[in-house]
C-alpha cells in the first residue's frame, strides 16, 4: 500500500485537479439506476470524491452528501465547481481515516477503490450502512469502440516504457477488481453512451492521471507527450472534436466486515 499511497499523493497536485475537469462524466443513467436501488434518499457518502463528479449528482437525489477525499486540492476544486450545492459536506481525509457519521443510504466509490485498502475501508463502510443500504463501486472507461483504439494502445505502451512502466491490461483489471472479495455483490450493470470532447481537452485530461501528471513528466517531456498525442488523434477529430463511445461499469451490493475463507 505504500507505493499506492505515494502514487495517490500525486492527486494533491494543483495541475492534476485543474485537468480533472476534462475527465469524461459517468453515464447519466447511472444515477437514476442507483436512485431506484435505495430505499431512502436521506444521506449518501462518496469516498475518494475528487472534485465531486459523483457527489454533485448525488446532491440532487439525497438530502445530504458527504464527499470525502485525501486531496485538499481536489476538494477545493470541487467546491469551486459545485459550491452552490449547499447539501454537500466536504471532508478532507482518506477513506481509511475519515470519521464517518452514518447511517448512509448509499455509499459510492468512483474509479478510486484501487487507491484504498479494502481490508480497512469496507468493514468501515459496513459499520455505517444499514441493511437496506447500497454500496456502489463505479468505473468509467472507453468502451473500446473508438476508431483510434489500436493506435492509442500502441502510444500508451511506448510512453509507459519511457517512464519506466509496462502496459499490463490483466494486472490493471485485477487491481481495479481487487476490492470485490470485500463485497456481497448483488449485481453488475454497464451503461454505454456516446460522448464528444475537444481534442485539446482529451489531451489535457491525460494529465489528470497519476502516470501522466505534468510534475511527473516534467515540462519538456509533457510537451512532447502532448504534441505526439495531438498528432496521433488529429486525423480522427472533426472540427477539433473527437466522437467516441464510453461505458460506465457499476458493481453494487453490500460491504463485508470479514472475508470468507475459501
Amino acid at each position: 500500500m505504500t507505493i499506492v499511497r505515494e502514487q495517490g499523493a500525486r492527486f494533491n497536485d494543483a495541475e492534476v485537479a485543474q485537468n480533472y475537469v476534462h475527465r469524461a462524466p459517468y453515464a447519466a443513467a447511472l444515477y437514476e439506476f442507483l436512485g431506484d436501488r435505495v430505499t431512502n434518499h436521506h444521506r449518501a457518502l462518496d469516498l475518494g470524491c475528487g472534485p465531486a463528479k459523483i457527489a454533485c449528482e448525488l446532491a440532487t437525489w439525497f438530502d445530504q452528501v458527504d464527499a470525502v477525499d485525501p486531496s485538499l486540492t481536489m476538494l477545493q476544486q470541487g467546491q469551486k465547481l459545485h459550491g452552490d450545492a449547499a447539501n454537500i459536506r466536504w471532508i478532507h481525509a482518506s477513506a481509511e481515516d475519515a470519521v464517518l457519521e452514518g447511517p448512509y443510504d448509499l455509499v459510492t466509490i468512483g474509479s478510486a477503490a484501487h487507491w484504498m485498502d479494502p481490508a480497512v475501508v469496507f468493514p468501515k463502510i459496513a459499520g455505517v450502512l444499514p441493511t437496506d443500504g447500497v454500496l456502489a463501486t463505479i468505473q468509467g472507461d472507453h468502451s473500446h469502440q473508438a476508431p483510434w483504439e489500436e493506435a492509442w494502445l500502441v502510444f500508451l505502451r511506448r510512453w509507459l516504457e519511457r517512464v519506466g512502466h509496462r502496459y499490463d491490461e490483466t494486472a490493471f483489471a485485477n487491481a481495479i477488481a481487487a476490492h470485490e472479495p470485500w463485497m456481497d455483490i448483488a449485481g453488475r450493470e454497464t451503461f454505454v453512451f456516446d460522448y464528444r470532447q475537444t481534442l485539446a481537452d482529451f489531451v489535457a485530461c491525460q494529465h489528470s492521471r497519476a502516470t501522466w501528471t505534468m510534475t511527473q513528466l516534467g515540462k519538456d517531456l509533457a510537451a512532447e507527450f502532448d504534441r505526439e498525442l495531438t498528432e496521433l488523434l488529429t486525423p480522427f477529430a472533426h472540427e477539433g472534436q473527437l466522437e467516441f463511445c464510453l461505458q460506465t461499469n457499476l458493481v453494487w451490493g453490500t460491504p463485508r466486515s470479514t472475508l470468507v475463507e475459501s
